[in-house]
């Protein structure tokens, strides 16, 4: 018996069941048959729960943009919301022994992980928090007497079944309080595994756990005895158990179970259970094509493109007439649209889950297509990288040849003959001609062809040439390859092995391909190749040599020069808060003419630059200039084109012009603009004529553009509009050389199911091919694609099939296997509004009992409360919001549901803190803020330094960094001098989210004062620049991960000082977010595993760093207001400071002093 359907997040109460399937609630009997639909708000739903009384339900659905708690009749009707947290993290958990509900949440927190538990009244009411500090789960035991035992499970990175056999620092642990009297201890420590869902059922506590390397429920008594087994499932985890305090529900591959007891021998069964819906989820329906805008591809006359939206491909003229379908095959992603000549188009492909390149007809009629599934590469000869300078036309460069040798898994057949290679013949580059389909008379009659990549491939890039006969093929392996699409044929011209191929460019006569190819990994450096495709005999010529970044290759239409973008610009400036210098706008475009004889366009020349800029560039046929090539010396033609240093991206190449992208130099958080409602720039597209030397905007803002194929028009797109314009002038929004695209004249039914298929099918496929070791680290991961496709059929909503994606990434049991899905978000609604303060309510209403203070350098970190003109003060209280009064019922949270951002009028009653005017009444505008994370953020580091300065009479230094990305570096400069000038210093690296800037963090803090500098009437400063003067401490915790995870045991092995804390998260297989499924959701493959000396190796993934002195934080030291970890850290630094005395500037003596003794007689009056 298999579901039919995909059933989550069970519950239940007598004989009714109730769970989440097709993004709502429902109730079901639990003997089976049909459920009905409780809930119609086709929004993510999470953890139903029956109310101890059976009469409702509780449970959290979005409400604006965030989880909300809401409540209804089981038999309908009686909504309504309870919580107003305006938070991702809010879960309903259960509930108190009172009735309340218990809701987890962060949303008045300063880390968005640290879930706090809230007791919330079912008739609605303030909330109210536990004493528990962070916890994923809260299960209230039986009522003995005075005695009111809990147990807690800790909050946890993600659910278990999403990181399986996960070891981490953060791998759940459960806690008990055994008689409730505040005093938490470890339950069932000695289980090495993640830990969750504790449950009291019938004096034993029931969870979940993987410590036998598969989830499954276990139980054991209050004392951590008696552990017992009560499921065997092998093939998905038991995930999300709920009880009524008899019987155990849970869920497995989105099915029901029920165990009717925790008795040793108690078996689970399957419940039987049938929607009987027509699914909205599950209809097809209109495709929303801006909102799933990809690839825009003009045509040669710049008059239509090709217009690649969620995996279709459509042909669309600019200004007017229908759209045509060019692939839109249920299942099928379409990518990577170029227009070719003859009224053809190229794509790429994934039918029946396979990669293909696949040429044909725009208005084609029904046909078969013609499948080329074996087109013969050649393998590819090692390459003598060793010569510095680009190598003539050798033996060792011959096109086919590369500078690695190809991958085995690549069929290939290697080339017959010695020297250069061979023609192109039947056992050599390329199929057969027998074997290809004939080289068509015109358009018409040509057949749509098929060509099939060797596996694993990814296609990165793919450009045609300008008269359509040959298609370059860029792969995410660093391969090459040119499709002759009047043959049919595949040949492989190079294979590398330090990164994608993503950018090819041909020659305006089509002879001559040019291409970036990287040759250090994560592409910090690249160099410019070329060949010539249709010379079997060609080589392979180096353009540059590898020692910059050389980028956007292309051919001038004269066919002289050869057009690139280069990081190699070195004019550094210097940091504005540290002694640091850096490169921020390195890149400017160049030239390389291609034969020796072509001088400069802006040198010295027997001829007038304007007479050569005005010169044809067409040949004496009329049709492209032919491009001469010489080899020798290539590399030192390179010519500065005479323009700023800048961010420039995406160069193209017009008549006597170069186009670029612009970027302004901006901050990389966004935190330096005017306002944060300012939006980030985009790129300018300017255009550079090459003899005027002048440049100018043809375009201020374009997310990405192409020009047409007579390089005359540009495409581009802004904020999913698309736009045509000339590209050798600016035109004003009325003019009629701007033509705006209508995308809605696209018509596509999208089948959810079939693209649900689809993209399960692709995230698959991405982890076998890019997963950071072949052998997917011991996982049969065919096995795992038959166990999970099955269950796609069953999903009822993208929701589902992003649960679905979680759990198979789970399989690979590492860190960083994301999903990354779009913000769900209520159509209509704005977020909810924080006033950055806490209130409470008195006998005279709403009182403001803290304001919190905020960091005026942190722009996310200020309480509208203390804005100008506010003037709010503690002890205020808040009456109204926008003239409605306020009580218990009507709480402040509610008057700002979707306020977050927009002004509201507060009504205050001025507090004692008013003095002489207490008591009266006023009215103040403020901008409620949606998130007060960083506010209370700012507010805990404060709290800590002030715990260090008490605790050390002003002597120790403290420091936290939140991650290792921009965020945390602008954090740790925030107070670097201050802190690193004190006698000792505390860098706290808790709650790091990681990131890549370690090794930044690393060097700071660890440098060693090796000397100091003296200015007269001025303090000293050490050497190197702030260089920690005393012992350093490092704090750590199990929510270090990542670059969090590497910062601490990096600090281990250089020495810089002892780690204090717990184990960390234990995530350090990187990733670079490089692909999306065809809807825009984000998949991520674990790509970059770290390793480490000191005998450590790759032990840090999946297990964390182990500090050097072990220090808990129990749930019992949350509620008491103290942090244990930076307590010890302070005494050890006392400790330390005695052993390891802070380096003081030397005092002003013993200096060579100059002044000479008296001058003696000379020598010859002695």
């Amino acid at each position: 018996m298999t579901s039919s359907s995909y059933l989550r997040f069970p519950h239940v109460h007598g004989d009714l069941v109730t769970f989440v399937a097709e993004d709502d609630i429902w109730v079901a009997p639990l003997s089976g048959g049909r459920a009905w639909r409780v809930s119609s708000q086709q929004l993510p739903a999470r953890n139903p729960r029956f109310t101890p009384d059976g009469k409702r339900l509780v449970w959290t659905v979005i409400v604006g943009t965030s989880p909300e708690v809401v409540t209804a009749n089981v038999d309908g009707g009686g909504y309504r919301q309870l919580t107003y947290f305006g938070h991702s993290t809010t879960k309903v958990k259960g509930f108190t022994p009172s009735g309340n509900v218990v809701v987890t949440s962060a949303f008045q927190q300063s880390e968005s992980r640290h879930t706090h538990a809230y007791s919330v009244p079912l008739d609605g009411g303030a909330a109210v928090e536990l004493p528990f500090g962070p916890v994923e789960a809260v299960a209230f035991g039986p009522e003995i007497g005075d005695e009111k035992p809990v147990v807690l499970a800790s909050v946890l990175s993600r659910e278990p079944a999403w990181w399986k056999r996960y070891r981490g620092g953060t791998a759940g642990k459960l806690w008990i309080d055994a008689d409730g009297n505040g005093e938490f201890e470890r339950l069932v420590p000695e289980i090495e595994g993640n830990l969750t869902d504790p449950l009291w059922v019938k004096g034993r506590i029931a969870f979940l756990s993987d410590h036998e390397g598969y989830g499954n429920l276990y139980s054991v008594l209050p004392d951590g005895s008696g552990l017992r087994r009560h499921t065997d499932h092998e093939d998905f985890y038991v995930r999300h158990a709920g009880t009524d305090g008899d019987r155990v529900i849970f869920e497995s591959a989105g099915e029901l179970w029920m165990l009717p007891s925790l008795d040793a021998d108690a078996e689970a069964s399957k419940l039987d259970i049938t929607l009987g819906s027509a699914s909205p989820a599950r209809r097809p329906a209109p495709l929303k094509v801006a909102a799933h805008l990809g690839d825009v591809a003009p045509n040669a006359s710049g008059t239509a493109s090709a217009v690649e939206s969620h995996g279709t491909l459509h042909w669309l003229r600019h200004k007017d007439g229908p759209s045509r379908v060019v692939e839109a095959t249920p299942g099928v992603r379409a990518r990577l649209p170029r227009p070719l000549t003859g009224g053809r188009i190229a794509y790429v492909a994934d039918h029946e889950s396979v990669e293909a390149l696949y040429i044909k007809r725009i208005a084609s009629r029904l046909s078969a297509v013609v499948d080329v599934p074996d087109a013969v590469v050649p393998t590819p000869a090692p390459d003598n990288e060793s010569d510095p300078l680009p190598k003539p036309v050798s033996a060792s460069n011959v096109l086919g040849q590369a500078s690695t040798a190809a991958r085995a898994t690549v069929p290939v057949t290697p080339p017959t003959g010695a020297g250069a290679g061979t023609p192109a013949e039947a056992s050599a580059d390329t199929v057969s001609a027998t074997d290809a389909p004939p080289v068509p008379e015109t358009a018409e009659d040509a057949a749509d062809v098929r060509i099939e990549f060797p596996s694993p491939t990814r296609t990165s890039a793919l450009e045609a040439s300008p008269d359509g006969r040959w298609l370059a093929v860029g792969t995410s392996f660093g391969d090459v390859y040119v499709a002759d699409t009047a043959q049919g044929t595949l040949s492989l011209v190079v294979s590398v092995g330090e990164g994608s191929i993503e950018q090819l460019a041909w020659s305006g006569d089509s002879q001559w391909l040019v291409w970036s190819e990287p040759v250090t990994s994560f592409g910090s450096r690249s160099k410019l190749r070329i060949t010539r495709p249709s010379d079997a005999e060609a080589g392979i010529i180096d353009v540059t040599d590898g020692r910059f970044c050389d980028e956007s290759p292309r051919f001038t239409p004269d066919g002289k020069f050869l057009a690139f973008l280069s990081n190699r610009s070195f004019d550094p400036v210097y940091d504005g808060h540290s002694f640091d210098l850096s490169f921020p706008s390195p890149i400017k475009p160049y030239l390389v003419a291609l034969a020796a004889d072509t001088p400069s366009p802006f040198g010295p020349s027997v001829d007038a630059l304007e007479d050569g800029a005005a010169a044809s560039v067409e040949s004496d046929d009329g049709g492209a200039p032919s491009v001469r090539v010489d080899p020798e010396g290539l590399a030192h033609r390179v010519i500065s084109v005479p323009v700023p240093q800048g961010n420039y991206s995406q160069l193209s190449v017009a008549d006597g012009a170069l186009l670029w992208l612009d970027t302004e130099l901006s901050g990389v958080t966004g935190e330096g603009k005017g306002t944060l409602a300012d939006k980030k720039t985009a790129p300018a597209l300017v255009r550079y004529e090459l003899a005027k030397r002048k440049k100018t905007t043809l375009v201020a803002a374009v997310d990405s553009y192409r020009l047409s194929g007579d390089l005359k028009r540009v495409v581009y797109i802004l904020d999913q509009q698309v736009t045509s314009v000339p590209s050798d002038t600016k035109v004003d929004e009325e003019s009629g050389d701007l033509v705006k695209v209508e995308l809605n004249r696209i018509r596509v039914i999208l089948d959810p199911v079939a693209a649900w298929g689809q993209a399960f099918e692709e995230a698959w496929r991405l982890q076998r091919d890019f997963f950071w070791t072949a052998d997917m680290a011991g996982q049969d991961w065919d096995s795992v694609f038959k166990r999970y496709r099955p269950i796609v059929d069953r999903l009822g909503s993208h929701d589902d099939l992003v649960d679905l994606l979680w759990e198979m990434h789970g399989e690979l049991g590492t860190s960083h296997a994301y999903v990354k899905p779009a913000a769900v978000s209520e159509p209509g609604r704005n977020g909810q509004g924080r006033l950055g303060a806490e209130l409470h309510f008195g006998s005279k209403g709403w009182e403001i009992t803290r304001i919190l203070a905020g960091e005026s350098s942190d722009p996310l970190a200020t309480s509208p409360l203390t804005r100008p003109g506010a003037d709010a003060k503690a002890g205020d209280v808040l009456l109204a919001i926008d003239g409605v009064e306020l009580s218990a019922a009507l709480t402040p949270a509610m008057q700002l549901v979707g306020a977050a951002g927009r002004t509201v009028e507060l009504t205050l009653l001025n507090g004692e803190g008013h003095g002489g005017a207490a008591g009266a009444q006023r009215r103040v505008a403020v901008v409620p803020v949606r998130d007060e994370e960083r506010l209370r953020y700012q507010d805990w580091v404060r709290a800590n330094r002030r715990t260090v300065r008490e605790a050390s009479d002003g002597k120790f230094g403290y420091l936290h960094v939140p991650d290792m990305m921009a965020n945390g570096w602008a954090q740790l400069h925030r107070d670097l001098d201050t802190e690193t000038a004190l006698d000792g210093l505390i860098v706290d690296v808790r709650r790091n989210r990681g990131g890549h800037t370690s090794q930044l963090v690393a060097e700071l803090i660890g440098r060693k004062v090796t000397g100091w500098s003296m200015p007269r009437g001025e303090k000293p400063r050490t050497y190197p620049d702030h260089a920690p003067r005393g012992p350093v401490i490092i704090l750590a915790d199990e929510f270090a991960g990542s670059d969090g995870d590497i910062i601490t045991q990096v600090s281990k092995l250089r020495g810089i000082g002892p780690v204090i804390g717990t184990r960390t998260w234990g995530g350090v297989v990187g990733i670079d977010n490089r692909f999306a499924l065809a809807d825009g959701t984000g998949v991520t493959q674990p790509r970059y595993a770290t390793w480490f000396s000191g005998g450590i190796g790759w032990d840090v993934e999946n297990r964390g760093v182990e500090p050097d002195i072990e220090v808990l934080f129990p749930p019992h030291a949350y509620a008491a207001g103290t942090d244990p970890q930076l307590e010890y850290g302070i005494g050890a630094l006392k400790e330390m400071i005695q052993e390891l005395p802070t380096d003081r500037p030397p005092l002003r003596e013993g200096y060579r002093k100059v002044r000479p003794e008296p001058l003696p007689s000379r020598p010859q009056k002695g």
